[in-house]
């Protein structure tokens, strides 16, 4: 798993690329912790290079998007592959993110204006 890291105006952007799984979490902790130090988050996770996702990251993005919301942030997903957006339908949890098709749509949504 290869993690870096952007910014769009007051949005950090994340992005993964490779196999987002348990065995991986120790990589993209700290990226994690350094969004949620901010005392108003305002994160993008670009999932369109993430090849595989197991229930662990599931559950890691989840409890992730909880803490954010707690501060009062932000926490938006975007480029989502096909088979991973539909893990995220059958089981519900499209219903508790901002889900964006890619990142052209996250920009044209969220990265001229502070929502």
């Amino acid at each position: 798993m290869v993690v870096t890291e952007s910014a769009l105006h007051s949005w950090r952007i994340i992005t993964l690329r490779g196999k987002f799984l348990v065995r991986n979490i120790a990589t993209i902790r700290p990226y994690f912790e350094q969004a949620e130090k901010e005392p108003l988050p305002k994160v993008a996770i670009d999932m369109s290079g993430v090849s595989q996702l197991d229930s662990s990251a599931v559950t890691i993005l989840v409890n992730f998007q909880r803490r954010i919301v707690q501060k009062d942030g932000l926490l938006v997903l975007f480029g989502m592959p096909n088979d991973i957006a539909e893990i995220f339908s059958i089981v519900g949890i499209d219903k508790m993110f901002r889900i964006c098709s890619g990142r052209r749509d996250f920009e044209a949504l969220y990265g001229t204006t502070e929502k």
